[in-house]
């Protein structure tokens, strides 16, 4: 073995061609690029059948998973609504305030081309799979570029770096996602970084800003990681006290600014931050457990660490082995000191992706609380990625400038050869999913028809609200909702601008002429019964509730199928008891004791297999949470529009408190009204955080039939009773 390059010379520093011919450099340029074009192509077409690509089959089949269909129909909403401003506001989604499509994990970049070309396109037409094929033909040219930048020019080399470099495991694990597919943008990334700290042309920096934007356009944890890549070359430079950092970090500082400001006007600058920092975290195994699995087959201590998913490959980590060990202590100080702003980087993206919470296999090594502002970073197991790619470059440049050339080919493309090997059955899979996807499981004439001949969707439980987005069913009616885009209360989204509405906008539910009402998986049967009418305007579709005017007196169609409330038994609010069916809106998620309201109303819609003519008593088990310095919460209670009971809920232990209810008519059903007069908000009492808006926690109800001599109708104030 022979020491090729002296040390802190490795990377960035362009080999030198023994010829000294700029036309042989120009034609191994030329050679690298497009062997790795071809190579792209090739998996490109493995991976994703023509008709795919082109959405010729969208019709017939849905994208697979539940974020590509999002990605879907947030598309075809933003390319058929007029061009306004803000740019990616998409008014009938989430009608009227309207949603912003860059927080449906699409890809604006994309959709913004299709907009423009929309008159040239299908109607059906969608960019999910032509930009998932994109990420594969850029990967590995992405990652010449990269290599190339940091010196290292040769062809057998660059050729191993393109074969790693769509062999990565982390990049085929993510195919569900098209935006988060973009890798060859991190490559990029390194290549420009590579560049400027070698000579910080003006040509570079421009591309450097221009790649922020771009990475903006297409997923924000994508520019995350860019920009902490391209930041780090200014820091560099600084830290070898070279005067050109000035120049580098005025150019990618205005760069980052201008950034920032097309992210604010854009709207990213409003997100609501949902939490996850810490359960969506990767664990320190990752990068070294051996799995190839999709499903269950690799570490996840917090039932999110999928998000984390970072195995680096076999061949990748003996390339890094190889690498290390090939350098002294003093080549491993001056490289480390060479590149101190891009360690700097890959440390802090490395710490964010752990999180405060660092697990190591299934054992817990530190735990931190967290700042609020890292609530925004939910997701963050996915910041290693540009750590990543950073390891591979430096390990097939450091391996053949410090190893003979004949000994450092044979390596890195063994090395290749494996990580290409290992992945295969990653890679069968997803050609397996996406070439055998399922057709809808929807009844598509039904639904396309309803779709086309209504103007405004109603869809119930919303996201958020206890909506069930992994049910097929979910994303295939917004997919058909999509193809004519008619209007809808709300969507799937990654991020929330203000958190939804969960409470029903009328009780009972009045169905205009032009509205169509879909009860969707997890609905509960007081929902569907919320509706006025419900026997003759809905229609039950395998997991799916339609409700329409049109939908009247439809026997070919069966009715909703409810179960009946029995009489006299006690039925539990906590979570998974069988009072849970009941509950309309206006409760938060049950917890192991009950449940709260939600608000200033909350809804019961009972269902019973007769009627009662002498009307019924409701007796509930609960808890007040008062506004103090009172000890209790006044709740109103109605039933069928009349007022039945007023009761003085107590905080402390739970009580009972009773109402007579009216006659039940043949409807066998009765909406029940919670009027709360003053919820409170328990973390603006005490030291506490919860920022719900709690009236009266319910942990038990049961309903007896009166006897005869009750008073079935006068109201009645119930104090409670132990």
């Amino acid at each position: 073995m022979s020491v090729v390059a002296g040390a802190g010379t490795y990377i960035e520093s362009p080999h030198v061609i023994r010829s000294g011919s700029k036309i042989v450099g120009r034609r191994t340029a030329i050679a690298a690029y497009v062997l790795a074009l071809l190579l792209g192509l090739s998996m490109a077409h493995y991976l994703l059948p023509l008709k795919a690509v082109l959405a010729r089959d969208i019709r017939v089949r849905p994208v697979y998973q539940y974020d590509a269909a999002m990605n879907v129909y947030g598309q075809r909403y933003f390319t058929k609504e007029p061009w306004h401003w803000p740019l990616l506001l998409v008014r009938k989604l989430g009608s009227p305030e309207g949603t912003n499509v860059g927080f449906m994990d699409g890809i604006p970049l994309a959709e913004i081309v299709v907009k423009i070309f929309r008159r040239f396109l299908p109607p059906d037409f969608h960019s999910v799979y032509l930009w998932l094929a994109l990420c594969w033909v850029l990967q590995p040219i992405a990652a010449v570029f990269a290599l190339r930048s940091a010196g290292e020019r040769r062809l057998l080399p660059n050729l191993a770096v393109a074969v790693i470099a769509v062999s990565m495991p982390t990049l085929l694990f993510r195919f569900v996602h098209s935006a988060l597919c973009s890798h060859f943008l991190i490559l990029i990334a390194l290549g420009l970084y590579f560049q400027m700290v070698r000579s910080a042309k003006l040509g570079a920096i421009l591309w450097a800003d221009g790649l922020m934007l771009v990475a903006l356009l297409v997923n924000p944890y994508i520019m995350e990681m860019v920009l902490a890549v391209l930041v780090a070359a200014p820091l560099t430079l600084l830290l070898r006290r070279e005067r050109s950092w000035i120049r580098v970090a005025a150019g990618t500082g205005a760069g980052v600014a201008i950034t920032a400001i097309a992210a604010l006007l854009l709207g990213y600058g409003h997100a609501v931050p949902m939490g996850g920092f810490g359960t969506y975290s990767m664990n320190l195994l990752s990068p070294i457990y051996p799995t190839l699995a999709f499903w269950g087959g690799f570490v996840d201590v917090t039932g999110g660490q999928y998000e984390g998913y970072q195995y680096l490959g076999a061949g990748v980590i003996l390339l890094l082995l190889a690498a290390d060990f090939s350098l002294d202590m003093r080549g491993r100080l001056d490289l480390l000191r060479r590149h101190a702003g891009l360690l700097i980087a890959c440390i802090g993206l490395t710490l964010l992706a752990l999180s405060t919470k660092i697990y190591a296999g299934n054992r817990l090594l530190l735990d931190l609380p967290a700042p609020d502002w890292l609530q925004q970073l939910r997701s963050s197991g996915r910041l290693f990625w540009p750590v990543a790619y950073a390891a591979v470059l430096a390990g097939i440049v450091i391996v053949c400038r410090r190893l003979s050339a004949r000994w450092a080919f044979t390596l890195v493309l063994v090395f290749a050869g494996l990580q290409y090997v290992e992945s295969m059955p990653m890679r069968r899979e997803v050609r397996s999913l996406i070439r055998n996807r399922p057709g809808y499981t929807i009844n598509t004439v039904l639904f396309r028809s309803l779709l086309a001949d209504h103007s405004m969707l109603y869809v119930w439980p919303k996201f958020g609200c206890g909506a069930d987005i992994t049910a097929p069913e979910y994303s295939q009616l917004y997919l058909l909702a999509s193809e004519v885009a008619i209007p809808v209360n709300m969507t799937y989204v990654g991020r929330f601008t203000q958190w939804p509405n969960c409470n029903l906008p009328d009780f009972p539910i009045s169905v205009g002429s032009s509205d169509l009402w879909v009860f969707v998986p997890q609905w509960r049967p007081a929902m569907v019964l919320s509706v006025d009418d419900w026997r003759d305007i809905c229609r039950q579709s395998g997991p799916l509730v339609a409700c329409a005017q049109d939908l009247r007196g439809r026997t070919d169609l069966p009715p909703p199928d409810l179960p009946t409330l029995p009489l006299g038994e006690t039925v539990s609010a906590t979570t998974g008891g069988s009072g849970l069916p009941w509950l309309a809106s206006g409760w938060y998620e049950p917890e192991s004791w009950g449940i709260w309201s939600h608000g200033r109303d909350a809804y019961l819609a009972p269902y019973f297999n007769r009627p009662f003519d002498r009307g019924l008593m409701l007796t509930v088990t609960a808890v007040g949470l008062a506004p103090h310095p009172s000890t209790a919460q006044k709740v109103t209670v109605v039933a069928n529009g009349r007022t039945v009971a007023t009761w003085d809920v107590a905080e402390g232990a739970a009580r009972e408190y009773s109402a007579v209810l009216p006659p039940v008519s043949s409807a066998q059903s009765v909406y029940i009204e919670f009027h709360i007069d003053h919820p409170a908000v328990p973390g603006k009492q005490a030291s506490g955080v919860d920022p719900r808006e709690l009236g009266f926690g319910l942990t038990a109800f049961r309903f007896d039939a009166l006897s005869t001599g009750k008073n079935a109708h006068s109201p009645r104030n119930d104090k409670g009773r132990q």
